[in-house]
């Protein structure tokens, strides 16, 4: 009888360890389940954190992602440009430089002689011409129609040549255009310019977008 109850005893506190064992394991496994679904809840708002900084990123360097990178406000941009053979003026005449040796962004119109920014900033813009003697030429570089900057060259000397150029810095819209035109009629016609030594060049100097 006293083994009897005994092994009763025995048997009921085994019974009361393997509950309590299960009781905590089930605690355990729904913990994990808990755990596993906010981990899931966390890889997706660092996934949305991610997007968000790289669309960030996108903005600030004037850039859309999709299957092509396309630059909507590039900073490298410059032309250079000259002409061949002698010039001869008009009055009022949008002069064209139609030898174009640089031009990023083909922001420059050889055939039109005319720059169109394709980026907010500010710009350099340098003009350079070579007279023959005894001819003059009156320019002027103009924004948007607006004359901003005269350029001279000449001489009265029977012979050789008159450098003349000029440079100014421009702050621009995206859209603004620039160009060279004659100065009215101040200027000496038939064959005025030697093309080869006048340019027309011009380049971003910082963005402002």
């Amino acid at each position: 009888m006293f083994y009897s109850i005994i092994f009763l005893l025995f048997a009921f506190c085994r019974s009361d360890d393997v509950g309590d064992l299960t009781q905590r394991v089930d605690v355990h496994e729904t913990e994990m389940t808990r755990l596993k679904s906010e981990n899931e809840m966390l890889k997706d708002i660092i996934k949305n954190i991610m997007t968000k900084i790289t669309n960030l990123e996108d903005k600030i360097n004037g850039t859309v992602h999709n299957k092509r990178v396309t630059t909507t406000n590039p900073v490298n941009v410059a032309f250079h440009a000259n002409v061949a053979g002698k010039i001869s003026l008009h009055d009022n005449e949008v002069l064209h430089f139609p030898t174009v040796n640089t031009n990023l962004e083909t922001a420059y119109d050889g055939n039109t002689g005319v720059f169109e920014s394709p980026s907010q900033g500010y710009y350099v813009f340098f003009v350079h011409f070579l007279t023959y003697a005894p001819k003059a030429i009156e320019a002027v570089l103009v924004k948007n129609d607006a004359p901003i900057q005269n350029i001279y060259a000449g001489t009265t000397a029977t012979q050789g040549y008159a450098p003349g150029s000029n440079l100014a810095i421009l702050e621009l819209n995206q859209g603004d255009r620039v160009w060279v035109k004659v100065h009215d009629k101040y200027h000496d016609t038939a064959d005025v310019l030697d093309g080869p030594w006048c340019t027309f060049a011009g380049f971003l100097l910082y963005p402002t977008f």
